[in-house]
């Protein structure tokens, strides 16, 4: 039980991770569609002075599981390994939960 809670988190860790470097790569490289995904200023603070990231959840979703939306490799490996690693923390969270 305790192996599936460490690698839960490592996961867990990694997805934050890949996330951070995604909305990064968003920001510098497609600009638009970063404008699109996240808030210009929430709670009146600009998006410069936030310690994270001031994301549209309901707009970010769909974009992650949309299939065609932008001609990027990059954009779609970024999508395919979320994907995955929020796949693989489900099924942990299952295997905790049984177990």
């Amino acid at each position: 039980m305790e192996i599936f809670i460490m690698i839960l988190l490592a996961l867990s860790f990694f997805c934050i991770y890949v996330l951070i470097k995604f909305f990064e790569y968003l920001k510098k490289y497609h600009a638009l569609k970063w404008k699109e995904l996240s808030f210009e200023s929430l709670f009146g603070i600009s998006q410069e002075d936030f310690y994270f990231y001031p994301i549209r959840t309901f707009k970010f979703i769909p974009f992650l599981f949309i299939k065609d939306d932008i001609n990027d490799n990059t954009v779609t490996t970024y999508k395919t390994v979320l994907k995955l690693s929020l796949l693989a923390i489900i099924f942990l969270l299952l295997i905790c939960a049984v177990v």
